[in-house]
């Protein structure tokens, strides 16, 4: 199994069109060969018990809105087919007029994985 994590930041205001990409990403990458999950998250604050910035640091760090497109793997191979592809490609270039930083994909391996049976952990 492999995680990618693509993360990015676009200017406050602009959010509406960073969704709007990643939701045609989504529908594009739900029949990808390979593809087993996938999920997109959008920064909404910072807690202040888990983060060590203080008062001015969360501030700047809020100063923008920030995405992470976390899609899960049978295999690398399968993965880099489809973000090699030039859909995803278009959808990275609709963004760039708004970016303020990235996008760039942290891949990860599976280590340990809690089984869940009816959205309950067990």
């Amino acid at each position: 199994m492999i995680v990618g994590q693509t993360m990015f930041s676009v200017l406050k205001g602009t959010e509406h069109r960073a969704e709007a990409a990643l939701q045609e990403l989504a529908g594009w990458v739900g029949d990808a060969p390979g593809h087993s999950s996938h999920r997109i998250l959008r920064s909404f604050g910072m807690s202040p018990l888990a983060s060590a910035l203080h008062d001015e640091g969360r501030e700047a760090a809020l100063g923008d809105v920030h995405f992470v497109f976390e899609t899960q793997w049978e295999s690398l191979e399968a993965h880099d087919e489809f973000y090699g592809g030039e859909l995803v490609q278009r959808i990275y270039g609709t963004l760039q007029s708004i970016l303020t930083s990235g996008p760039f994909e942290v891949l990860y391996d599976g280590v340990v994985e809690q089984p869940r049976h009816d959205n309950v952990a067990i």
